[in-house]
């Protein structure tokens, strides 16, 4: 067992946990309560089915990017398998894991549902690889939390879906000597947005942005809540400026490496 990696995964599990009014408003209606945090309390999602409460507390257990990061430094090269991934969220679940669960000025300790623990652990990939030859490439360009956030950029699961075109766009970022990990990181989002087949359509995906941001100046107007939704998604025409000009601003970047 990767003790370690227990360790941190427990200390991710046990971190207080902020309720959107998204969510919130999810827990009240479906538990027919008035305050949100009275469905948190223990021993009230103990006697729903397990798909209603992976449907309420998901959203809280959804690993960012920086969870995944911290685990880096305890993983191999090759992940670890899924019969470990068992046995860690085997270990951890009969623990009777609590976090704090906070919404406005009120707070509630919540006792970790086991689904809730599986999804976590399940969403950080700890079962994905990494090549030695990614794994240097990005030793040479980053240190430090940079370092693991690029590793765990690099361990998502789009790139073993669309195979043999990680290495091909790392190597074209860094022989421009212009690489950096916001670019890396919008071109992981982007890639699982889009699935490009290979570096030909990934190409075309990102002047058909930039295109269609463009001649979008008649799109509709902004719907934060469907921008919200689409938050990582990259393809909502219903973004306010910033975030149109960042899109473009990367795609464009991206379009110079990859020439």
């Amino acid at each position: 067992m990767n003790n370690a990696l227990v360790n941190i995964i427990r200390g991710q599990l046990t971190r207080d946990r902020f309720l959107s009014a998204r969510n919130a408003g999810a827990i009240a209606t479906h538990l027919n309560v008035e305050d949100p945090l009275l469905g948190l309390k223990p021993g009230v999602l103990k006697h729903r089915e397990e798909f209603e409460v992976d449907l309420l507390v998901s959203p809280l257990f959804t690993p960012s990017m920086e969870d995944r990061a911290e685990c880096e430094p305890s993983l191999p090269l090759e992940g670890i398998s899924s019969a470990m991934e068992r046995e860690i969220i085997a270990q951890l679940a009969p623990q009777e894991l609590q976090c704090k669960v906070i919404f406005g000025d009120g707070s509630v300790m919540m006792t970790l549902p086991e689904v809730a623990i599986e999804r976590h652990v399940h969403l950080l990939r700890l079962t994905v690889a990494v090549s030695a030859e990614v794994k240097d490439r990005l030793g040479r360009l980053l240190t430090g939390q940079d370092l693991s956030l690029g590793m765990s950029y690099a361990r998502s699961q789009i790139w073993i879906q669309i195979p043999n075109l990680l290495e091909p766009c790392l190597t074209s970022m860094t022989e421009k000597k212009d690489f950096t990990l916001e670019k890396f990181g919008f071109l992981r989002d982007f890639v699982r947005t889009y699935h490009p087949k290979d570096m030909a359509s990934l190409v075309q995906s990102l002047k058909n942005l930039v295109e269609s941001y463009r001649i979008g100046n008649d799109r509709p107007v902004f719907n934060q809540q469907l921008e919200d939704h689409q938050a990582t998604a990259i393809r909502s025409a219903h973004c306010n400026e910033d975030i149109e000009k960042y899109r473009v601003q990367m795609a464009n970047a991206l379009l110079a490496d990859f020439r």
